[in-house]
């Protein structure tokens, strides 16, 4: 999802809108979104489609044989099912959509029994998977990482690697490769600031919750110095800005009366901050080299 946002930001030429282009003074939206759609289609046919066997499969309908007609409604459910997958998303989707109840919104995006749970659990597998494969080739090309689950978890990329260069005379294919990896998204939770692989025996934010009856979540304001996070190049960014933020901050209240503790919070954590983009960029304990 973050990608396709990405694309379209680079196709509008205004940052702060996604679906429209600025136009004189003002904005416009598109209006001709189906037509785009259509063209994409055509597009991704003539790249990897043919006559007999096109890309995007044509219409089924003997009354409206031939390629598949798109418009934007046909998108609205796969949209609320990302929405509800944001952090507050039930919420905000029930809003934007204008449900009576968030209920209703619950089953239109498919979390609750209602829905296609057996779909939204099984594409939650394949985006964990496919984020675990994107940090060990990050780390395969010599990508920085810290934290305290850093060492455990590289000395896995390292044997993970180890093992297919093994394989005399041939290139390990990639099914193999997230087969070796696919028991590392059992406790893994991706996060803004780290990533965070569970152990319940050293986990900081399981001293302060109840012992839950299923996999539990991650209390992201212990994340930071938990021994279960690890930062890799992809947190670099966020965290920079994160210390960039509470720089700003402490320049903007610099000169006006602060309550102590509340100085010490800022200044501790951009203290924190800093010890956390050093550990990433200055590491070179790679198990591999």
């Amino acid at each position: 999802m973050h990608q396709a946002v990405e694309v379209l930001l680079r196709a509008n030429n205004d940052p702060a809108r996604l679906f429209g282009y600025a136009h004189g003074d003002g904005f416009q939206l598109l209006s001709n979104m189906s037509v785009r759609l259509s063209r994409f289609a055509a597009h991704a046919d003539d790249l990897f489609g043919s006559p007999q066997a096109p890309f995007i499969p044509g219409c089924n309908d003997e009354h409206e044989a031939g390629r598949w007609s798109f418009t934007t409604m046909q998108f609205r459910r796969t949209l609320a099912w990302h929405i509800a997958h944001q952090p507050f998303g039930v919420v905000a989707g029930a809003r934007q959509y204008k449900h009576a109840q968030v209920a209703v919104f619950e089953g239109y995006a498919g979390t609750s029994a209602s829905g296609f749970a057996a779909e939204v659990e099984a594409e939650q597998a394949t985006a964990r998977l496919d984020y675990v494969e994107q940090l060990y080739r990050d780390w395969l090309s010599g990508g920085p990482s810290g934290g305290g689950a850093a060492t455990g978890i590289n000395a896995e990329f390292a044997r993970i690697q180890a093992e297919l260069a093994e394989l005399p005379g041939s290139v390990a294919g990639r099914a193999r490769l997230r087969t070796m990896l696919d028991h590392l998204t059992a406790t893994l939770h991706p996060g803004v600031l780290g990533d965070c692989f569970y152990r319940p025996e050293t986990a900081l934010c399981a001293k302060h919750a109840q012992r839950p009856a299923r996999r539990p979540l991650p209390m992201l304001d212990t994340c930071l110095s938990c021994p279960n996070a690890r930062r890799s190049s992809v947190h670099l960014p966020r965290l920079e800005q994160a210390r960039e933020q509470a720089r700003q901050l402490i320049a903007e209240t610099t000169g006006q009366p602060m309550p102590p503790l509340q100085h010490a919070a800022l200044t501790g954590h951009l203290g924190h901050l800093d010890g956390l983009i050093t550990q990433i960029t200055g590491d070179t304990g790679r198990a591999h080299q």
